[in-house]
């Protein structure tokens, strides 16, 4: 599959918490920036599923947790991955064109998400397609 990983440094002190995300020297960057965004979501919401044939992202919670999921389209069964993103584990997870991906909101609290993709939006070509979030079953759990 076509995720990368990479653990969060995060730097704790009595004032609150620091942790870098993405570095231009980072091991799993590609060196293309497109745009931030960032994504404020409700407890239990479900985001996804989507697939991109061109953008790559870069995903990670910085408030909260998340269950991601990627799953790769084989002839056979799918190929699924999940990760716990957040505040119980700090990663970044870097998703290549291809994969189909989404994640929910876990917990009782918001969620804030910042992704990082390859290329900017464009409204013309939004290279974005959708699936409902269970056609390959329930896979919101851990």
């Amino acid at each position: 599959m076509e995720i990368e990983l990479k653990k969060l440094k995060s730097f704790i002190d009595k004032e609150g918490e620091l942790f870098e995300v993405l570095r231009s020297d980072d091991f799993l960057y590609e060196g293309k920036f497109g745009q931030n965004l960032v994504s404020i979501v409700k407890p239990g919401i479900i985001k996804g599923l989507h697939f991109h044939e061109k953008q790559t992202e870069y995903t990670t919670c910085i408030k909260g947790n998340i269950l991601y999921v990627a799953i790769k389209e084989t002839k056979g069964s799918p190929l699924i991955e999940k990760f716990q993103i957040g505040e119980s584990n700090r990663i970044m997870i870097k998703t290549s064109p291809g994969l189909w991906h989404g994640y929910k909101v876990l917990g009782n609290s918001e969620a804030v998400i910042l992704y990082t993709m390859n290329r900017p939006y464009d409204p013309k070509n939004t290279d974005t397609l959708e699936k409902d979030p269970y056609f390959f079953g329930d896979i919101w759990f851990l």
